[in-house]
C-alpha cells in the first residue's frame, strides 16, 4: 500500500525510552518492519534512549531528549520545536509518557496524531487517580486516533476515562514467527548446565514488582517439594532491580541450585526452544509479547488471569490460568503439565495455531500500515 503514495510518510514515535518492555518491542518492530521506501521513521525518546535502541535498523533515527528521571515541564515545548524542525506527517505518542507529545502536537500544529496505550503499571494496576484519568481523556480527544492492544484494555480505558468505546480502536501485538522457528537451540542446554532430561519451567520478564516473580519462585519451590525425584529447573530470562531479592528468596526456599538466571539477552528465541513449560506470574499485563512468543514456540502456558492474558491463553485448551499472587495454585497447575507431557504437547500445538491466526508480526504490521495510511488518506478501516 505504501508504494501508491507519491512520497514517503514521515512518522515520529514519541516514547519515554527504548528500554526493556512490550511497548518498546512494538515500536522497534514497527520501525524495523515497515517498508523504508514508504515510511521514514524517527523515534523520540523523552527520558533516554534505553538499552533496546541498538536494535533499531540503520534506516531509523533515534533522538534522545535527555530528560532523565526528573520532571521537565518544558518538555512539550522542546518536543514542539523538534516537530517543527522535522516536519513529520504523523506523530505517534505512546502511553503516559506520550502525553507530552500530545501537548507538543497541539503547540506545533500541522501533523496528524495517533496515541496508543500498551498496558498498566504499578501502582495503578486497579485504577488511576482522577487527575491522571482526566489527563488521559483530554489527550485522547486531542489526537486523530486512539488505540490499544487488546479488547480488555479497550474496555478498561473507556471505563476509566469515559472515552467513547467506538472511538477506541484495537491493534493487537504480533510476533515474528519465522525468527522463532529459525532459532537453533543446539548446545544451549549444555551451556546453561542443563541435562537433556531436565524439565525446564521458564519465563521472560523484567525483574520488576509488577511481574511478581517471587510468587513464581514460591510456586516452583512447592512443585519441587512434591517431585523430589524429578529434574526440575527454573529458567528466568531477564534482569532488573528485584534480582538480589529473588536470589535471596530462592536460597531461603532451598531451590537456588535449580534456578538459572540469564540476565538481559536478545537470544530469547533460542531460550524458548529449550523450555518445556512457560510460566507468567504478573499482577498486571497488557497483551504480553513474552506469552505470544512462548505460544509461537509451542510451549504450554501457566499464567495469571490478568489483563489480556485470558484473550491469549484459553484455559484447558492452550494453557492453564490462575489468580495472581497464588503460588500454591500455580504450583498445582505446573504439576499437571509436568506430569502429563502429552497434554503439554496438545496445549502447545493449540497455542501455536492461535498465534498463526491472530498474532503474527506480519498481520500487526499490516494493521499499522493501514492506520498510518488512513491518517494521511482517510481510508483506514479498523481490522
Amino acid at each position: 500500500m505504501a508504494e501508491k503514495l507519491k512520497k514517503r510518510i514521515k512518522i515520529m514515535h514519541v516514547i519515554d525510552s527504548l528500554g526493556i518492555g512490550g511497548a518498546e518491542r512494538v515500536v522497534i518492530n514497527v520501525v524495523n518492519g515497515l517498508d523504508p521506501d514508504g515510511f521514514e521513521q524517527i523515534v523520540c525518546c523523552i527520558s533516554n534512549k534505553g538499552r533496546s535502541a541498538q536494535q533499531l535498523g540503520e534506516h531509523a533515527r533515534c533522538i534522545d531528549m535527555g530528560k532523565g528521571p526528573r520532571a521537565d515541564h518544558l518538555m512539550p515545548w522542546k518536543l514542539a520545536r523538534l516537530i517543527r524542525k522535522e516536519k513529520p506527517h504523523i506523530i505517534h505518542t505512546q502511553s503516559w509518557a506520550g502525553v507530552d507529545g500530545v501537548i507538543a502536537h497541539l503547540i506545533a500544529r500541522g501533523a496528524r496524531a495517533v496515541h496508543s496505550e500498551h498496558g498498566r503499571s504499578l501502582p495503578y494496576v486497579d485504577g488511576e487517580p482522577v487527575k491522571r484519568r482526566l489527563v488521559r481523556r483530554c489527550a485522547y480527544h486531542l489526537v486523530d486516533l486512539v488505540f490499544t492492544i487488546s479488547e480488555e484494555m479497550r474496555q478498561y480505558l473507556c471505563r476509566e476515562t469515559r472515552f467513547p468505546y467506538e472511538r477506541m480502536h484495537v491493534i493487537p501485538n504480533g510476533v515474528d514467527i519465522a525468527k522463532i522457528d529459525s532459532a537453533d537451540e543446539r548446545g544451549l542446554r549444555e551451556e546453561l548446565g542443563l541435562a537433556s532430561d531436565d524439565c525446564v519451567i521458564g519465563t521472560v520478564a523484567r525483574f520488576d514488582p509488577v511481574k511478581d516473580l517471587a510468587s513464581l519462585i514460591r510456586a516452583f519451590a512447592q512443585l519441587c517439594a512434591h517431585h523430589n525425584g524429578r529434574r526440575l529447573k527454573l529458567l528466568l530470562v531477564g534482569d532488573g532491580s528485584e534480582r538480589p531479592a529473588l536470589e535471596k528468596l530462592a536460597a531461603e526456599m532451598g531451590i537456588r541450585d535449580r534456578l538459572i538466571l540469564t540476565g538481559f539477552t536478545d537470544d530469547i528465541p533460542r531460550l524458548l526452544r529449550i523450555m518445556d513449560i512457560f510460566a507468567v506470574s504478573s499482577v498486571s499485563e497488557g497483551l504480553p509479547i513474552a506469552v505470544l512468543e512462548a505460544m509461537c514456540a509451542r510451549l504450554p502456558v501457566v499464567a495469571t488471569k490478568v489483563g489480556a492474558v485470558p484473550e491469549l491463553v484459553t484455559g484447558g485448551l492452550s494453557g492453564l490460568l490462575v489468580e495472581p499472587r497464588a503460588p500454591q495454585a500455580m504450583a498445582e497447575k505446573l504439576a499437571i503439565l509436568v506430569n502429563d507431557p502429552e497434554l503439554s504437547r496438545r496445549f502447545g500445538a493449540s497455542a501455536r495455531q492461535k498465534v498463526e491466526r491472530n498474532y503474527s508480526l506480519n498481520l500487526m504490521l499490516k494493521r499499522y500500515e493501514e492506520m498510518y495510511l488512513w491518517l494521511t488518506t482517510k481510508s483506514f478501516e479498523e481490522p
